[in-house]
């Protein structure tokens, strides 16, 4: 079982805050337009960070984790404690010693006698402690008035949960709002690729339909994405732009949760697009780019 944590350098079941901020940094460092030779690793810290980032699955695969690291861990001890086991032919052995050594023991009666009445007040002793104990938490409790309280504890990783009150920002690749416009398509016939690349100084949500919706994407600034599986062509491209995208906040027109906090708005491009196997469109700036700005209303309209 892969450990999460441990791939993005964490201890085990570090917190949902420790988890963003650690995935930040090594996104800097191990993104591939930085760093070209880790585009694998750096799809398995997405991953890692998906997980863990999203209380839910988070809470599932601590579970996980935990299982799996208490049956490591007991099957560690199992073959620690048989290594220090007697054989059959070393029990025998001793047995064969013990035998052969073994004297005939005979007590004189004086002792024997001391024997039984040493132990006869021991006995006495081990009776009368617990009855004396029990006596005395029997008056305690009739004249000591304690209040009722209950005590309910809870796993570390359902605080954590409760403490969460919003699920986490997106990231470079997710696709919010796919949905609601009746959820993404993909054409393995013609299979065309769009390298989309921001340098708009903002984030951004690119949303591509032809006639139906096709797929939503979004793209942190100065991040590219590939989006594959297009068809030929493209008769409606729209981009929603801002920062500090939170899922809490409400587009109350169109009744969908998920915006931009600051400076949040709305453009389309009607203009057709035909698409090669495989193209490149960098965004820097909308409306020399051909873009016009909308309004709230119509962007999240389908067609």
């Amino acid at each position: 079982m892969q450990n999460y944590y441990k791939i993005l350098g964490l201890p085990n079941f570090a917190g949902v805050t420790e988890v963003k901020n650690t995935f930040r940094k090594l996104a800097k460092q191990y993104h591939p337009d930085i760093n070209p030779n880790a585009q694998e690793h750096f799809k398995v810290l997405v991953k890692a960070y998906e997980t863990l980032s999203d209380p839910n699955l988070k809470t599932k695969y601590d579970y996980k984790l935990k299982y799996f690291l208490n049956q490591t861990s007991s099957a560690s001890t199992k073959t620690e404690k048989k290594q220090y086991d007697f054989n059959e032919q070393e029990i025998k052995r001793k047995q064969y010693y013990e035998n052969l050594y073994k004297k005939p023991y005979y007590t004189p009666q004086t002792e024997q006698v001391d024997q039984r009445k040493t132990f006869n007040e021991f006995r006495n002793i081990l009776i009368a402690t617990p009855l004396a104990v029990l006596l005395i938490m029997i008056l305690l409790n009739a004249y000591t008035h304690k209040p009722d309280i209950h005590v309910e504890t809870y796993p570390e990783e359902v605080v954590e949960v409760a403490n969460e009150v919003e699920k986490p920002a997106v990231i470079t690749g997710e696709a919010p709002y796919s949905v609601y416009f009746g959820g993404p398509a993909y054409d393995s016939t013609h299979a065309h690729q769009l390298k989309v690349k921001n340098l708009s100084g903002y984030d951004l949500i690119v949303f591509l339909f032809n006639k139906k919706f096709v797929r939503s994407v979004f793209i942190n600034n100065g991040f590219e994405v590939d989006i594959d599986y297009l068809p030929r062509e493209l008769s409606v491209f729209r981009i929603m732009s801002g920062t500090d995208f939170k899922y809490t906040n409400e587009v109350k027109k169109a009744g969908v949760y998920g915006a931009f906090t600051n400076q949040c708005k709305y453009y389309q491009n009607n203009s057709k697009i035909k698409l090669n196997k495989v193209n490149q469109l960098t965004i820097t700036d909308f409306i020399s780019q051909g873009f016009k700005e909308t309004n709230e209303d119509d962007f999240f309209k389908e067609k």
